[in-house]
């Protein structure tokens, strides 16, 4: 009787041979159910009671370092703000170790210029009829400063009037051939005089004016006064005022302002005293280089200093002299103890910038 596959044994499933697709299914399927322990890693075990605390002890710690980073990094930065408002608040001179050392220099109010008459108008630096100075001639004379118990309050001026400028009227001017006779000097100084003294006495707030002087008062200070006595006489001064004061620093200032008719007659006065002057305070004086110091436009300059110097090391007696149109100026320093190189150029170019 010949075999036949039953429906129920497929014939085909039992005659597959080994590796065929079906096969390696079969495989596969049978290690996919099984697993290893490569695959299906085991549980952690619990841990104990001691593992526990170790762990929390361990979170701890690193949660008390962070706590401790940042308060150290915000007392860093409080401090750190603190210092530098420290620092920057008072100024830099009330600083230990980081004040400047003092050069001589002084401490002066903020400068500011007299106002002009009505209709009247600055100086045209050409030397025409025009470049003469309408300003209340006292107050283009440079204030004392804080170290002479000047204060530091700008000044107000009072209105000007045309009796307030120290204006050259025909009385002052003398004879075109002066003779420098004490009667011609006595009679110019008073009629310059006169016309100064016609400007009101009121001084600005914060500010006393300088004083009115005779022209020949500059005199005193000359060991040979007759010629400039008698280029006074001849140029024609209109009027004269002086300022003075003693710093701290033992240092005596005296500003002397003349005013002239023209240019070309302060000029006259500005080369004679440049060239031939013998100031009292300066014996065997000396020209002294200023190509370095801060050029001021329509101011012609020239210095000079004593051949002595003080327990400074710098000369005890510079003297500068000034010429800006009608203008002439002469600015005396002394010190036994040797005038300060930076104060001398500081008074010298603040009242260059008067004039100018």
């Amino acid at each position: 009787m010949t075999d036949h596959a039953t429906p129920h044994e497929p014939a085909a499933l039992a005659e597959t041979p080994a590796g065929t697709p079906a096969e390696a299914a079969t495989e596969t399927f049978a290690e996919t159910s099984t697993g290893t322990p490569a695959e299906f890693p085991a549980a952690p075990a619990a841990e104990t009671p001691e593992e526990h605390e170790a762990r929390l002890a361990r979170r701890s710690a690193r949660r008390r370092a962070a706590a401790r980073w940042a308060t150290a990094t915000l007392v860093f930065a409080l401090a750190g703000t603190g210092a530098a408002l420290a620092v920057t608040a008072p100024e830099r001179t009330d600083l230990p170790g980081l004040a400047t050392p003092g050069d001589g220099r002084y401490t002066f109010p903020p400068l500011t210029l007299p106002p002009l008459p009505s209709g009247s108008s600055t100086p045209d630096r050409t030397g025409g009829k025009n470049a003469l100075h309408a300003a209340d001639l006292r107050y283009l004379l440079l204030p004392a400063p804080k170290e002479a118990g000047g204060s530091l309050t700008p000044a107000l001026y009072p209105v000007p009037t045309a009796s307030a400028t120290g204006a050259p009227s025909a009385s002052a001017t003398p004879t075109p051939t002066p003779t420098p006779s004490p009667t011609a000097s006595a009679s110019a100084s008073a009629s310059a005089s006169a016309s100064a003294g016609a400007s009101p006495s009121t001084a600005p707030a914060g500010q006393a004016p300088a004083d009115w002087v005779t022209c020949d008062a500059i005199l005193a200070d000359q060991r040979d006064p007759a010629e400039l006595r008698a280029l006074l006489l001849q140029d024609a001064c209109r009027a004269a005022t002086v300022r003075e004061w003693t710093a701290s620093d033992g240092t005596r200032t005296q500003i002397r302002l003349l005013r002239f008719g023209a240019s070309f007659e302060s000029w006259n006065v500005f080369s004679s005293l440049r060239s031939d002057a013998r100031p009292n305070a300066l014996p065997g004086a000396k020209s002294t280089s200023h190509s370095a110091w801060d050029t001021v436009e329509g101011v012609h300059l020239d210095a000079q200093e004593s051949s002595a110097k003080g327990a400074k090391g710098t000369p005890n007696a510079r003297v500068a002299y000034l010429c800006a149109s009608d203008l002439v100026a002469v600015v005396t320093m002394t010190n036994p103890d040797g005038v300060p190189d930076a104060a001398f150029r500081q008074v010298v170019t603040l009242q260059s910038d008067l004039l100018a």
